[in-house]
């Protein structure tokens, strides 16, 4: 899943009131993809690293995920970025605005994998859904620097990878000394082909499994609240985290394989620039 970078809240004051108007356009995914990325760097930059990550082990379930994972980042002026969390991808608000207006403006496309439901996840009879490759158009503004608003149209999801997904959410932050805690709320919109791909039973799941059968239209898929936090302990060494808490609503949560509508997350990395 994705790095989350708090430099361009760097001198936010609270917003709470703001984004508490905002809550019911809340959360993506259980993973959460809306991106919160640096300015441009003046250099291409390296880092890498270790990260502690914790996720849903399947759309809805109950089991958690956990695992250490190697972490590696690429960042250039022009606005490329690959890494393990965020995938790779290209903000193009530095080649189409310039570097001034970039600061307030990302927007590009990137690509990441997404997991789905093991066999051994997946009830007896129901299909496994296996990981896909998903592609994001992304857009996030900064209005006021107390505030960020971010977008997300992603496509390839879903059993057959023709599922499709909108994102919505906002990011501001509470100084904390030198750093900033980042508070995030989102919500998921999601066409019939992902949330039948990842919530769904045919009939002929149905009959193997003797489970309902559950075809879901489309619809909102779920809300999350966000906490993410940065600290640089020397211009090397960086630690950054985030807990994303995802609620799942209407049909999905409706579902007979939401065996949880609640589907927490977590990120702890540790950074060395080279």
């Amino acid at each position: 899943m994705f790095r989350r970078r708090l430099s361009l809240l760097r001198s936010a004051p609270l917003m709470l009131l703001a984004l508490a108007a905002l809550a019911r356009h809340d959360a993506a995914r259980a993973a959460g993809s809306l991106l919160l990325l640096d300015d441009p760097p003046e250099a291409a930059t390296w880092q890498g690293g270790l990260s502690v990550r914790g996720w849903p082990s399947a759309p809805g379930s109950a089991r958690q995920r956990e695992a250490l994972l190697p972490a590696l980042s690429y960042e250039s002026p022009d606005g490329l970025f690959a890494a393990t969390d965020t995938g790779l991808g290209w903000n193009l608000a530095p080649a189409l605005l310039g570097h001034d207006s970039a600061k307030a403006w990302q927007l590009g496309a990137r690509l990441w994998p997404q997991s789905g439901r093991s066999r051994r996840e997946s009830p007896p009879g129901v299909d496994r859904l296996g990981s896909r490759l998903i592609t994001q158009l992304f857009a996030n503004a900064q209005p006021v620097p107390e505030l960020l608003l971010q977008s997300g149209l992603s496509w390839g999801s879903g059993r057959h990878h023709n599922g499709n997904q909108l994102e919505l959410g906002a990011t501001s932050g509470i100084p904390v000394g030198a750093d900033l805690i980042g508070i995030s709320l989102a919500a998921t919109y999601a066409d019939a082909a992902h949330l039948r791909g990842s919530f769904g039973i045919g009939p002929r799941e149905s009959q193997a499994s003797g489970l309902p059968v559950f075809r879901p239209h489309a619809g909102w898929q779920d809300w999350s609240v966000a906490v993410s936090a940065e600290h640089k302990f020397s211009a090397d060494w960086t630690v950054n985290g985030q807990w994303l808490h995802a609620h799942l609503v209407d049909e999905a949560a409706a579902s007979p394989l939401a065996h949880s509508h609640d589907q927490p997350s977590f990120l702890i990395s540790v950074w060395h620039r080279f």
